[in-house]
């Protein structure tokens, strides 16, 4: 497929870097022509991408995909599944990470379960992941992809957080082993998403690990942690929750607590 003559549709920066004007109907027709035929387009389209070190300009390309993507949904769905998995098929290509983000952040807004194992791989892989669980956020459904990439991240912190937070966003049930064994991480912030991750899932048996590992933290993440017992015990049975408010009762003895103990007894 020939897809210059639909980039030229689309405005380039004049000498000052601004965009020149856009012609409205004119990007309509091409983002029209790239929906006909949106396999072919969106391949075409990825492969004029740049890493925007290089030089030259991908401007028209870009400004085409995310108008495709921004529209596609709702002009055409069956023509938004194929589009969106040939953009996430083209990942698989040998492309600059910044360009590969780029398709991610595209998929995010027009993707659906198709591009989900595409994006997945994503995940451990260090400054793409962020992206990936953004994507894999937006379009839901997509915890089975944060479970298998979580325990290839043990010995990557920023990799781990990010896979603990996607499973304790998407409050996945089945991740409450995962956020147990994260409760001893050495990392305070795996630990503080391991407590939120047990919070989001809300099961009373994990309960008594939840408040033995919360009462160790300090300084910042123990306030973190006093009002993520409070979210919890609102989850539970009266029984379970005043477990909870006994404890912050027990725990929170310094005069700057004392809101919380304030709280925990207004509730009992």
């Amino acid at each position: 497929m020939d897809i210059q003559p639909i980039l030229d549709a689309f405005p380039l920066p004049s000498k000052r870097g601004i965009l020149n004007e856009i012609n409205k109907d004119t990007t309509d027709k091409a983002i029209a022509q790239i929906i006909a035929e949106p396999a072919e387009a969106a391949k075409a389209l990825a492969g004029k991408l740049l890493d925007p070190d290089n030089e030259g300009s991908d401007v028209q390309a870009r400004h085409a995909i995310h108008a495709t993507a921004i529209r596609i949904p709702n002009i055409d769905p069956n023509a938004q599944v194929i589009y969106s998995k040939a953009l996430a098929d083209s990942l698989a290509d040998e492309r600059p990470d910044r360009v590969k983000g780029f398709i991610i952040r595209q998929l995010q807004v027009c993707g659906g379960k198709e591009v989900v194992p595409a994006i997945g791989k994503f995940l451990t892989v260090e400054g793409l992941a962020d992206d990936a669980a953004q994507a894999l956020l937006a379009i839901g459904g997509t915890a089975e992809q944060f479970r298998k990439a979580l325990p290839k991240t043990n010995s990557k912190t920023t990799l781990r957080q990010i896979n603990l937070h996607g499973l304790a966003e998407l409050a996945d049930k089945s991740s409450k082993d995962e956020f147990l064994k994260a409760l001893g991480d050495k990392n305070g912030e795996c630990r503080l998403l391991a407590l939120w991750g047990l919070v989001q899932v809300g099961d009373s048996k994990t309960l008594n690990a939840f408040l033995q590992a919360e009462h160790k933290e300090k300084g910042y993440a123990r306030n973190k942690t006093a009002h993520l017992c409070l979210q919890f015990a609102e989850k539970l049975s009266k029984k379970d929750a005043n477990k909870v408010y006994k404890h912050l009762i027990a725990t929170r003895k310094d005069p700057t607590e004392k809101h919380l103990q304030d709280i925990a007894k207004a509730a009992l």
